[in-house]
């Protein structure tokens, strides 16, 4: 989840987002990086600020239960804490698998703003999938550097 820059760390998520009126899956780099903490409990650990957010949810999806085509409602972080997680987009061949637990963390942001047909999230496991969305407040998206197109790999998610 976090990706390694010399001293800084940084936060690296596969994310949901649209360009030309279709989504698309990107791997981007929050800019904001991880500083030590000062609070007490977790004094000189690292910690994110991940922005203004609102109104969270936590959710618990039955097992091999399709989702559909749908658009995100929000612009929101997701983290599915459990399950297995699958990402497809009506318009292209791309696609994610999540595994949920510490690297479960996306972003979606294909949003009806810049997505006509958004993306279908389908949960293949045996198990329930947990997930927590956190909205972002006014749909105003944290700061962030486009690493690549498609979805962020392993090795860019892991590290401190």
């Amino acid at each position: 989840m976090l990706g390694a820059a010399h001293a800084e760390q940084f936060l690296n998520m596969t994310t949901l987002t649209g360009r030309d009126n279709v989504s698309v899956l990107e791997c981007w780099q929050l800019t904001t990086p991880f500083v030590k903490s000062d609070v007490p409990g977790v004094s000189g650990t690292q910690t994110l600020n991940m922005g203004d957010l609102s109104n969270a949810t936590y959710t618990v999806i039955p097992p091999r239960f399709d989702g559909g085509l749908h658009r995100a409602p929000f612009k929101q972080y997701v983290w599915f804490v459990t399950g297995l997680i699958h990402l497809s987009l009506p318009n292209g061949t791309d696609e994610a698998i999540v595994n949920g637990g510490r690297y479960g963390l996306i972003f979606a942001d294909d949003t009806s703003d810049i997505s006509g047909w958004g993306h279908r999230t389908q949960y293949p496991g045996g198990d329930e999938t947990v997930a927590i969305q956190i909205p972002v407040k006014d749909n105003v998206r944290p700061p962030y550097k486009v690493l690549h197109g498609g979805a962020c790999t392993l090795g860019e998610t892991v590290g401190v």
